[in-house]
């Protein structure tokens, strides 16, 4: 299914949904383990970015954002680095579990 917004409205429009992160819906999932996102950020009623096993593409235009813009999928990589990635890290966890031993014990 092909759109009538052209593909610089439609990176502007992209741009400006990533910097207000003002999306219509969307939904992600951050997989430590492998390292890789799933999900969707919906931009327009009818286009959304799709990075279900970390390929970025417009799910309704069905084009890869490495090939519209490689600042586009620059920004995209950022922001889901940013607000979605969860360290793996087992070190955070064990200082939360013994800071709340320790706050049980005074």
């Amino acid at each position: 299914m092909q759109t009538t917004v052209s593909i610089p409205t439609l990176e502007n429009i992209a741009f400006q949904r990533l910097e207000n992160e003002n999306f219509i819906t969307g939904e992600v999932d951050f997989n430590p383990t492998y390292g890789v996102y799933t999900g969707y950020l919906q931009i327009t009623p009818t286009i959304c970015i799709d990075f279900t096993d970390s390929k970025y593409c417009l799910a309704d235009e069905g084009e890869k954002i490495a090939e519209i813009s490689s600042d586009l999928e620059n920004a995209i990589e950022n922001y889901l680095r940013d607000n979605y990635t969860i360290s793996d890290d087992e070190s955070e966890y064990d200082f939360a579990d013994m800071r709340i031993k320790l706050q049980k014990e005074y």
